[in-house]
């Protein structure tokens, strides 16, 4: 796959291109269609959108709800759940209903349980999500685009761009308009400096109604990020054209104003220096900038979009498939929808009879999908740069065409739900080698004529014919019908012939219709290549044939340099051995070929893979042997560029290869260890080095024999992390642990386990009640579960909890001594729950005993002032209570026999002491006493009984 030399100059463009070539600024999207009215016109009394069909709701795998008959007994429900292989996972609100879990299927086990006489009710148990999808009237049947950037999705996670402010240089806003109304700033005009940046134009209002539109109001149109802020800057007049200072005013002005986020629909070829700066300056003051790659469908580099700090957006259909007009190259960062657009036009420039929604056309309407997504990471990443935005977005882009990062897609297509965390989705569709890609490999013509697609972005069709002598000819390339009132991707063809010494010896070029060369055809074999100028794939075939005709004649062109590749353009399924090379039509100068003009690049990161590249002066072959074994269905492509031949000619441009290696199982996880606490387990590991990791799954069986197979067991994990934590782990049990990888497409790496080997703590104290100042000694042992080995010298901890509480403290920590025993002796102030715990460690589950309560009793003293009274006088029945329990209650109690009565009551003061006064009506003795009822904290005192007469 080559890349067109700057020096091939386009001819016959339409003249609305040609002339938006003759600025140095101007709006992209005029270079392919126009913001208008909606073509689907909608009147004011617009219609509703139709209701979406409804899509099956997931289930979990695996389990079943179950309501039992309420005359099924006990054992005739552990009959069924036994019968099915299955156990009771968990009860829910009513007894009857429970939830059945089992490793078969879910709708087998539903089946089988509906059978079931005992069984009253079963159904799947259901996966219920929020759902984030908008009820905008236009948002179902127009605006498919967002699905194909996966915004309900993203939706679902999050909707909104927070304090984050897009500044949208343009055309100005309309910010009245009903959908952006409470969305927009005060801005900016940067043609007078005023505050009146509204739209005379309609391509900004456009712009930002697709980042920001009001959402989910049951009107209009959905806007990517719901509550997003815009600071309009009128840069762009009435035309859609701006000169460099009106840009380089704007980006000042936004930098200085708030903007977290700067989008730019609007470009130009050539580069300024000065409007490079202040985009350096605004992504130094942590903005990220985002623009427009262009509507020249060609790979000219276009200003802003080409600066390196700037994200440059591409355009696609609904599909995923790069439009006819988007500009391409490899200044260009990221794609999205930019094809059939629409979203809010401005009020005052739309007919009064019909509502203001506009649609068009163009990568001005891709790079607000991005702009809008990236003040969503901002939002949710507020210490992230510029720099770690535009990696995130890069780094979760769905792949489209050449696979890995390509001069047509970018990175590839924005995911927005990847790209705010949710899992990946499948990379869009891709053809692969065509078997014509090169000279060796050209298509050996039968008869006169051969048909032919364009079915991979780029691509070169090559076809051979063999003349046994010189003749005159006029070949035919006629494209599939142009159609861009309908068609997001047309052919402009390209024809070149050359010699059999790849000379070329004629050209055609003349836009979008039939190409035509008429030539002499020299005696042997010859060769025709096939190209499409723009960067786009058009599976409908085009037609090639020759005719003889009465005149002749021959270009004297350069000739092409590349006879052969290996392996071919866009395969797959090479070995992670190979070594590409590339075969030359000339003899190249062998001190060009340097780690600087040839490089073997890794697709996804584009980083360059350690190789040394070689030339066999012989068979004029260039081969790149990488240094280190190639990664699995990886993406790679070789770059050639800038080599000498023996004449000192210098290759123009660069040739590219694209492949990927075979898809082999991944490797498993390595370095996997499990430590244990109490009822948890960590566990960590190393990723092996691919770059299609789905996940990594982690089960467990209780016991010694892990899960046979990743959908056995309980999950512990499923992710893409390098470490995790199981919990739920039951006290004194053993746990196999398992691991697998799972790449995607669905293969899985051998396994990885570890054990988790159970303890079991004892406990006994020589007291369960303590008098207030008393010391209880706790004592116990810790063993393996498997082999009932002592556990010698670890550290173990006694925990303990106020009775009226459930914090648990740690009161100290011992070690064990040979013999895995251990003890304490402890001074309680409260009472208290005890316990012991082995807290674990590698291979070794914590664990912890059974509560041991002590109840710690108060102290209450209790004092007479008189132990003989006469008839109608008083004593006092006095103490405290230790510790102090001021405000507490005290009862006082009298004996009457066997019995104690409580007399009367009285809180204690302060400082814990009480006080009764006794007036007895009766000659008599008497015996008292005080009690403190428990209170928790402490369990029942009762003072000394104190006995008095009275005469």
């Amino acid at each position: 796959m080559s890349v067109r030399p700057s020096y091939l100059l386009k001819l016959g463009l339409p003249a609305a291109l040609v002339a938006a070539g003759l600025v140095t600024v101007v709006g992209s999207s005029v270079s392919a269609a126009e913001p208008g009215p909606y073509r689907n016109a909608f009147p004011v009394e617009a219609r509703k959108s139709p209701t979406a069909a409804k899509v099956a709701d997931a289930y979990d795998p695996h389990t079943v709800l179950v309501k039992f008959s309420a005359k099924a007994s006990a054992a005739a429900r552990s009959t069924v759940l036994a019968k099915h292989n299955s156990r009771q996972a968990a009860t829910l609100a009513t007894s009857d209903y429970v939830t059945v879990s089992s490793n078969d299927n879910a709708p087998d086990l539903l089946k089988k349980l509906r059978a079931e006489p005992s069984v009253e009710l079963a159904s799947l148990n259901y996966v219920r999500k929020a759902a984030a999808t908008p009820n905008d009237e236009y948002y179902r049947v127009d605006q498919g685009y967002l699905s194909t950037i996966r915004m309900p999705q993203a939706w679902d996670l999050s909707k909104t761009a927070g304090a984050q402010t897009v500044a949208v240089l343009d055309t100005g806003v309309d910010g009245g308009h009903p959908e952006l109304s409470g969305r927009v700033y005060t801005g900016y005009n940067a043609f007078n400096g005023s505050t009146n940046a509204n739209d005379d134009r309609g391509h900004g209002t456009m712009v930002a109604g697709i980042i920001a539109a009001n959402t989910n109001n049951a009107r209009g149109i959905a806007g990517v990020a719901w509550n997003a802020k815009i600071l309009p800057v009128k840069v762009l007049d009435d035309h859609g054209r701006g000169s460099d200072s009106s840009v380089v005013a704007g980006i000042n002005w936004a930098a200085s104003h708030g903007a977290r986020v700067i989008n730019m629909s609007l470009g130009g070829a050539s580069y300024n220096a000065v409007m490079h700066d202040a985009v350096k300056k605004a992504v130094a003051k942590g903005i990220v900038v985002v623009a427009s790659s262009g509507n020249d469908y060609d790979s000219t580099p276009n200003y802003p979009a080409a600066f390196p700090e700037t994200i440059s957006v591409g355009a696609t259909d609904n599909n995923g498939a790069l439009t006819t007009f988007s500009s391409w190259g490899d200044t260009v960062d990221i794609a999205a929808p930019g094809w059939n657009i629409l979203s809010t036009g401005p009020r005052a420039l739309t007919d009064p009879d019909y509502l203001p929604y506009w649609g068009g056309s163009g990568t001005s309407f891709s790079a607000p999908m991005v702009a809008g997504v990236a003040a969503m990471l901002r939002n949710k990443y507020p210490s992230w740069t510029p720099a770690q935005v535009e990696a995130q977005l890069k780094a979760t882009a769905r792949d489209a065409g050449p696979r890995g990062a390509d001069l047509y897609y970018g990175a590839g297509i924005l995911d927005a739900a990847n790209a705010l965390g949710a899992t990946w989705a499948p990379e869009f569709w891709a053809a692969g080698p065509d078997g014509n890609d090169v000279p060796a490999r050209a298509t050996a013509m039968a008869s006169l004529s051969i048909t032919g697609a364009i079915g991979t972005e780029g691509e070169e069709d090559w076809y051979s014919a063999y003349s046994p002598a010189a003749r005159n000819v006029v070949i035919t390339l006629t494209p599939p019908t142009y159609d861009d009132a309908n068609r997001a991707q047309n052919v402009d063809p390209v024809l070149r012939v050359y010699d059999g010494q790849l000379k070329l010896i004629a050209f055609a070029d003349d836009g979008f219709g039939t190409e035509r060369a008429q030539l002499t055809l020299p005696a042997g074999t010859s060769y025709f290549k096939v190209t499409n100028y723009n960067g786009s794939r058009d599976s409908r075939p085009y037609t090639l044939a020759v005719a003889n005709t009465g005149a002749g004649g021959s270009l004297s062109g350069d000739r092409y340099w590349v006879r052969d590749t290996a392996p071919a353009d866009l395969a797959s399924g090479v070995a992670q051995t190979a070594s590409p090379s590339v075969t030359f039509e000339r003899d190249l100068d062998p001190a060009s070929v340097t780690t600087s003009t040839v490089r073997l690049l890794h697709g996804k990161t584009g980083a360059v893979v350690p190789s040394a590249p070689s030339y066999d002066a012989a068979t004029k072959k260039l081969t790149v042997d990488p240094t280190a074994t190639l990664q699995d269905n990886t993406p790679y492509r070789v770059v050639v560029g800038a080599v000498k031949d023996t004449t000192g000619a210098t290759m123009p441009g660069s040739y590219l290869v694209f492949f990927r290696t075979v898809d082999a199982a991944p490797a498993p996880i390595t370095n996997f260890t499990v430590a244990g606490q109490y009822g948890t387990a960590t566990m960590k590991w190393t990723l092996p080095g691919i770059t299609d990791l789905d996940q990594v799954v982690v089960r467990r069986n209780a016991g010694t024999t892990p899960p046979s197979a990743p959908n056995t067991g309980t999950s512990v994990y499923g992710g893409t992390a390098s470490s995790a934590t199981a919990t739920g782990l039951a006290n004194a049990t053993s746990y196999a642990v398992r691991a697998w990888v799972k790449d995607r497409s669905g293969k899985w790496s051998s396994s990885v386990q570890a054990q988790l080997t159970g303890t079991y703590p004892t406990m006994t104290a020589n007291a369960t009640a303590l008098n207030y100042g008393g010391k209880v000694t706790l004592t116990g042992s810790v063993v393996r579960v498997d082999t009932k080995e002592p556990l010698g010298g670890v550290l173990v901890s006694l925990y303990g909890r106020n009775k009226n509480s459930s914090t648990w403290r740690e009161i100290t920590r011992v070690t064990t001594t040979a013999g895995g025993t251990y003890s304490v002796t402890y001074q309680p102030l409260y009472s208290t729950v005890f316990a012991w715990g082995y807290n674990g460690s590698p291979q070794l589950l914590g664990s912890r005993t059974g509560n041991w309560t002590v109840d710690v009793r108060p102290t209450l003293t209790a004092n007479l002032t008189a132990t003989a009274i006469k008839l109608g006088q008083s004593t006092t029945f006095y103490g405290y209570v230790r510790p102090q329990h001021a405000g507490s209650t005290v009862y006082l109690q009298r004996s009457t026999g066997s019995t104690w009565t409580t007399i009367t009551s009285t809180k204690l003061n302060s400082t814990g002491n009480y006080g009764f006064a006794i007036k007895p009506t009766a000659r008599a003795s008497y015996t008292y006493r005080v009690v403190f009822q428990d209170d928790g904290d402490h369990a029942t005192g009762v003072s000394p009984a104190k006995a008095f007469t009275v005469s």
